[in-house]
């Protein structure tokens, strides 16, 4: 019986094939720079680092995305030189970075060996993207909004955001319990870093909007430049302008300062400042 398939044509194994991709992709990009959203981001308990590079389009919808890996000891370096500028990489970070691409034939993934990130990369992408929610915010009149909002002259009744049992919590409401006044604190749990933060934040604030409250508190612990991004959010800026109450903010940061900041109300550079101007203000 004749057959349409000819055995005189060559026929790869799986992973003969896999290896030809790999050889072939290992010479067309020894090495390649790429830039992107770092996604998925996610330790190995080896010491590697895996993540998802993204591209997104002008709705928010991803147009490309990649899997990248950086080795135990190129992320030992990586870290040292992003730490230099008080930077750690996260969830929606932009990134450029130079790798390899390599195919790993087992898993049948095409992947970004990564051996290097550019620090000041990301610190210009994050600056382009303040000054650009910077005079969004200006336009809209929402800078001085929050800050023209008078602040009582006993402000007993406080609503506190921030992480539960962290130590932002505690060293504020420990401020407030030593001075022996009978502040009344409303608590709402709110994540202040990582990928739920924003929305947690903005709901935080949305859920507030009908009480009765002197102020509000927005505070979190010291960390790095990139922990501090999500409080250079548009909707979190957004929120604390348009809040009806007086918002303070002490977001633990003694170098930068968060557009967070800069539309709240009264800024302080801890959380213990915070506590400290609310009972100086009443025992004056």
């Amino acid at each position: 019986m004749n057959s349409p398939f000819s055995l005189l044509e060559p026929t790869y194994g799986v992973a003969q094939l896999c290896g030809e991709i790999r050889d072939l992709l290992g010479q067309a990009f020894p090495a390649v720079w790429v830039a992107g959203e770092a996604q998925r981001v996610r330790p190995s308990a080896r010491g590697h680092l895996y993540l998802e590079l993204v591209e997104k389009g002008e709705r928010d919808e991803i147009v490309g995305k990649l899997d990248a890996v950086v080795w135990k000891t190129d992320w030992l370096r990586v870290q040292r030189a992003l730490a230099a500028t008080g930077q750690k990489l996260g969830d929606g970070m932009q990134i450029r970075c130079r790798g390899s691409l390599d195919f790993y034939g087992p898993g049948g993934r095409l992947q970004l060996c990564i051996r290097e990130i550019d620090p000041t990369f990301t610190l210009g992408m994050l600056e382009i993207r303040r000054r650009e929610t910077l005079a969004a915010l200006q336009a809209a009149g929402l800078l001085e909004r929050n800050r023209a909002l008078p602040l009582a002259e006993l402000p007993f009744t406080v609503a506190l955001i921030t992480s539960h049992g962290s130590a932002a919590y505690h060293d504020f409401l420990s401020g407030l319990t030593e001075s022996g006044y009978g502040f009344r604190v409303l608590f709402v749990h709110a994540a202040v870093q990582g990928r739920e933060a924003e929305r947690e934040v903005v709901s935080a604030l949305a859920a507030l909007g009908g009480l009765a409250l002197d102020c509000a508190v927005l505070i979190r612990g010291g960390g790095s430049r990139s922990d501090l991004a999500v409080f250079d959010s548009r909707a979190i800026a957004e929120a604390i302008a348009r809040a009806p109450f007086p918002v303070l903010t002490g977001l633990g940061h003694e170098i930068d300062t968060s557009i967070a900041d800069q539309v709240a109300h009264t800024t302080f550079k801890t959380p213990t400042k915070v506590a400290e101007f609310l009972v100086e203000r009443i025992a004056r």
